[in-house]
């Protein structure tokens, strides 16, 4: 089975590639902050912030079983762990 620190690893790597992806979408919302259009803004993060957790939803489900069943250990036991992996899970 993955360490902690393996397993945390690869989920930083996740949310990295997620981010990557969606880096345009939250490029839109600081350019709309930038030119005052704040409820815009905020409604342009919430859209790139959900884009973000189905890219790192969809990248965790490519990984192969083993790696997400460690990775699923480390976040039932270990209360840290959990608060970063569902912070990108998403709700």
């Amino acid at each position: 089975m993955l360490s902690r620190d393996e397993a945390y690893n690869i989920i930083c790597d996740l949310n990295e590639e997620a981010h990557s992806a969606t880096y345009d979408d939250w490029m839109v919302a600081d350019g709309l902050e930038d030119e005052g259009e704040f409820d815009e803004a905020e409604a342009a993060r919430e859209e790139a912030s959900e884009l973000q957790t189905t890219e790192f939803r969809e990248a965790f489900q490519v990984l192969d079983q083993e790696t997400q069943e460690a990775i699923l250990y480390w976040e039932k036991n270990d209360p840290d762990f959990a608060e970063e992996f569902n912070a990108w899970w998403g709700q």
